[in-house]
């Protein structure tokens, strides 16, 4: 049966929105709450419960939070309902908490582990919850323990979530991170070859045409690429470059993480010494679709690929090329972070503006905001955000509609909680665009260190190479030995000569045909 509609909620209820709450005493008015929400009228529900809330005392106040945050729930409010789900918590009272710890999960699905994860972790505990509801809670000690780097902790607790909730796919994942961070490369191969099979649970809503279920779906695609990729990262991570490249190949080019995998591909390729299929990965980054996508390792590496193969003047041409492209980015990027260092909503507003411009934007900052915006984790806050203004015009709709004023009684209240659950998901966002840009700042500050010790390297070798001229050419001929791997053509590939155009279903599969001067 489909889920009844926000709209169809609101139609239900205007004509129990006008009825007085001031008559009532505490108690009664907790009774009527709980009439009305046995009849479908949650947000009327909510209205006298929430009146409750500011004479109840002990449990009958913990009851009236739970009553309010139960209605709203049921209403579609999630958002306004995430006060309420805390303040329950906070009374500690346990028949109160246990109502509604049944909402624990679908509201950590919609508000984000962070928001929930530190209550739950201190306000309750695992016998509060119903068997088959663990997994919330489970799932938040489990992160919070990986983040401490408490691995085995992290194991004991995601080990239990139940493998039929939505939560179950992010919970192989992070266990499948565990595992791999102890060297358990094996388990950990599984439990991402697993994560790929149950992504499908992530999709929870059953209306196809609405804005959730096309959310849901864009999670459950992406979760299954990070988890093939995190399966090719341990076979890499164990030395196997083959299984690695094979994972690798799996991953479609239209994945919001390809132009990621391009990068870890070439890196797979180096480390077979297979240089030409490593500079035919990192070429790929010149095509227009890819031309604007920034990461100054990929240079570092050409930059390596070439001095494996002792081609001197291409290093020092990609040297030059890098210093002149990221030095302007580096002081653009430097100049934002200092200037807001403490306004975070000007960094989620720089990260929501990239979001929305050309994925091929030239704009500097929004070249490095790229690079890590387009995840789940802040899609996520975007989503919420919305989701926020959405419930914000819904309780002004109900406010109007009873001719009252939307900054009196539940209305005016849930206006506020709404105000500050807007400021937390823009500083949440906005301390993850922040952050994010310092490390890419730190790592371009490294990398122009590495080329700099690259162009070192290439004249130290030039010099040597110098005064090998005088050996024998067949001492020469047998140094030349020393060169690249000629890569082996797989299956599934062609070889094809290159006259300086990209053509989509080509892109990646470059290799060069190099020859390595070392002996030369």
């Amino acid at each position: 049966m489909m889920k009844r509609s926000l709209a169809s909620h609101f139609a239900l209820l205007i004509s129990a929105l006008s009825l007085p709450l001031t008559v009532f005493a505490a108690d009664s008015a907790l009774v009527q709450a709980k009439n009305m929400s046995a009849q479908g009228q949650h947000f009327s529900a909510a209205r006298y419960a929430y009146s409750a809330t500011e004479t109840a005392q002990g449990a009958e106040q913990a009851d009236a939070f739970a009553t309010v945050t139960t209605s709203l729930i049921k209403a579609g409010l999630y958002q306004s309902s995430s006060y309420f789900f805390l303040k329950t918590l906070e009374t500690k009272d346990k028949p109160a908490i246990r109502k509604v710890l049944v909402y624990a999960e679908p509201l950590m699905d919609r508000l984000g582990g962070d928001t929930l994860r530190d209550y739950l972790i201190r306000y309750t505990e695992l016998n509060d919850y119903a068997a088959n509801g663990r997994s919330a809670y489970l799932f938040s000690l489990g992160k919070a323990a990986l983040l401490k780097g408490e691995e085995n902790k992290a194991l004991q607790y995601l080990n239990s979530v139940s493998t039929s909730s939505p939560l179950y796919p992010r919970a192989l994942q992070l266990r499948g991170t565990a595992l791999a961070i102890q060297g358990r490369n094996e388990e950990s191969i599984d439990d991402f070859r697993d994560c790929v099979q149950a992504s499908r649970l992530v999709v929870t809503e059953t209306d196809t045409a609405s804005n959730r279920y096309r959310q849901q779906i864009r999670e459950k695609v992406d979760l299954e690429q990070r988890c093939l990729a995190s399966q090719a990262r341990v076979y890499y991570q164990a030395d196997r470059f083959e299984d690695a490249e094979k994972i690798y190949d799996k991953i479609p080019k239209d994945a919001l993480i390809w132009p990621d995998i391009l990068f870890e591909q070439a890196w797979n390729s180096f480390a077979r010494r297979e240089f030409n299929r490593s500079l035919g990965k990192l070429v790929t980054y010149k095509s227009p679709m890819l031309s604007s996508i920034f990461n100054s390792e990929n240079d570092v590496l050409q930059a390596q690929s070439y001095l494996s193969l002792c081609l001197y003047d291409d290093v020092n041409e990609t040297v030059d090329r890098f210093q002149a492209e990221y030095s302007e980015l580096g002081r653009d990027v430097k100049r934002f972070v200092e200037q807001n260092e403490s306004n975070l909503p000007n960094f989620y507003a720089l990260g929501v503006q990239t979001a929305k411009s050309p994925f091929n934007s030239k704009n500097n900052l929004h070249r490095m905001t790229n690079r890590f915006i387009r995840g789940p984790y802040f899609y996520g806050l975007m989503t919420q955000d919305r989701d926020i203004a959405a419930e914000r015009g819904a309780i002004a709709s109900f406010a109007q509609m009873t001719q009252s004023s939307d900054s009196a009684g539940l209305a005016g209240f849930l206006k506020e909680v709404l105000g500050f659950r807007t400021r937390t998901v823009r500083n949440l966002g906005g301390a993850f665009v922040r952050n994010s840009l310092i490390d890419h700042q730190l790592q371009l500050v490294a990398d122009f260190e590495k080329m700099s010790f690259i162009r070192i390297e290439m004249l130290s070798r030039a010099k040597d190479k110098l005064v090998r001229q005088s050996r024998s050419a067949q001492a020469e001929e047998d140094e030349r030995k020393r060169g690249a791997v000629i890569p082996n053509r797989r299956d599934y590939q062609m070889f094809w000569t290159f006259n300086g155009e990209f053509w989509r279903d080509e892109l990646g599969d470059y290799v060069f045909g190099l020859q390595s001067e070392c002996g030369a």
